[in-house]
């Protein structure tokens, strides 16, 4: 479990600010630092779904060709360490402690009140811009336009599948969301957009055209094959690279594969040394734990961040193509409240053994009791509202030949990789930096 102490538990305690969706905030917040974002090059990342797994893959390719590469992703899974890296290793922990600090008296001094994510953002940037890195891939938090990280000048942004999530936020029609992720597309930079929603695309094209960036589109200027077991060919509008290896399971990963393929492809042409080899080594090798995640063979478990209806369809597939569709998992399910909650039971009643619903430890979690409706009618349920101890009994119990899935939310995932870490005599996901 993520180690406790005043400096962490006072940055927890701004979480109690909410969120708060303005550029202005944020820009007062890096001017008190120096605007470290000014000193970055940048990939800027946005979209639905896939967005953590295409920012991996584009930063273990650039570290396959020996860049120095921040990567920063949103939210993580056991440690808030996770979230801001460099050159693949988790930024330590004493490092993180001592950027609280020291942010914490500049803003404090200043009277601004930043949340959560705009502290951790400005934190992200400077860590960046004072070990030097040769480039940042950035994530957004939520949407695009208002994102606390969408600050940056980038080299490149990228926009992944777009479906329905946030709509309380982003808006309740494909168009009106695409608007919002396509907020991260500057004037005359390139866009690489993934989405194959057609409402989406003529939405995006539409801005990129407005301000002049070219754009690649899935479909259109790229495209991939799938081979057998976790090899694809892809096909871009120069490059083309057959029999490539996939470090990460599930079908959905081949079209994230090549999204980020087409972000580096650009890349290339912007002037960044990467060559055929760095891009095979850095797709075989890539690391994006909690996303078709198999951490036990005897029983099988795997664990899946899938927490939308886009999210959901992609695992079961994944489930159909990897192990067939007569696998008959037992379920642990738990989610936020603002959630589809109804229409992501009914996708997983059918598909399951039986249902163990519990509570996610973070944010706005939905109550156990009133999923329980929800599934109680279609296979055998039951409650445990510990997540940790959810796991351990369904592991216990299950039988070697048999099988569990654990979805539903981030943060469920996150609350029970540690029983499994522990099995495993680790403590993080990634390596973690010295010092």
């Amino acid at each position: 479990m993520e180690p406790q102490s005043e400096a962490l538990n006072w940055l927890y305690s701004l979480e109690a600010r909410g969120e708060i969706y303005k550029l202005e905030r944020m820009e007062r917040a890096l001017a008190l630092i120096g605007n470290p974002h000014r000193r970055l090059r940048a990939v800027h990342i946005a979209g639905t779904k896939g967005k953590g797994s295409v920012a991996a893959m584009i930063e273990s390719c650039l570290r396959a060709a020996g860049l120095r590469c921040g990567l920063y992703t949103k939210p993580h899974l056991v440690r808030l360490t996770e979230r801001t890296r460099v050159a693949g290793r988790e930024m330590a922990l004493e490092t993180m402690l001592g950027y609280i600090r020291r942010l914490r008296t500049v803003y404090e001094r200043a009277g601004l009140g930043l949340t959560f994510f705009e502290f951790t953002v400005a934190l992200m940037f400077l860590y960046f811009a004072e070990v030097e890195v040769d480039l940042a891939v950035v994530e957004t938090g939520l949407g695009g336009r208002l994102d606390s990280t969408n600050v940056l000048a980038p080299l490149l942004s990228v926009i992944t599948p777009i479906g329905f999530d946030h709509t309380d936020r982003l808006g309740h029609t494909l168009s009106a969301i695409a608007r919002e992720k396509g907020g991260i597309i500057k004037p005359a930079t390139p866009v690489v957009i993934g989405t194959r929603a057609s409402e989406a695309v003529e939405v995006l094209t539409a801005i990129a055209a407005q301000r002049r960036s070219p754009s690649r589109i899935i479909g259109r200027d790229f495209a991939w094959l799938a081979g057998p077991g976790r090899l694809l060919d892809y096909h871009g509008w120069e490059l083309r690279l057959t029999g490539l290896t996939l470090g990460l399971a599930g079908g959905f990963q081949r079209e994230n594969a090549a999204i980020a393929l087409a972000a580096l492809e650009m890349l290339q042409e912007l002037g960044v040394p990467l060559k055929e080899a760095h891009l095979r080594a850095g797709l075989a090798n890539v690391q994006w734990p909690g996303r078709f995640d198999t951490v036990s063979r005897r029983p099988l478990v795997i664990l899946d961040c899938a927490h939308n209806e886009l999210g959901l369809k992609a695992l079961l597939e994944a489930i159909d193509a990897d192990y067939g569709a007569a696998l008959q998992p037992r379920l642990l399910f738990a989610c936020l409240a603002d959630k589809p909650w109804e229409r992501m039971a009914a996708m997983l009643a059918a598909r399951v053994q039986d249902a163990t619903l519990t509570r996610v430890p973070q944010k706005r979690p939905l109550e156990p009791e009133a999923l329980a409706s929800a599934f109680a009618g279609q296979v055998p349920t039951r409650i445990e509202r510990d997540p940790r101890a959810a796991i351990a009994r369904l592991v216990a119990e299950t039988p070697a030949d048999q099988s569990i899935l654990v979805t539903g939310s981030v943060y469920l995932v996150g609350a029970v990789y540690p029983y499994f870490l522990e099995r495993q005599g680790r403590a993080a996901l990634f390596p973690e930096a010295e010092g």
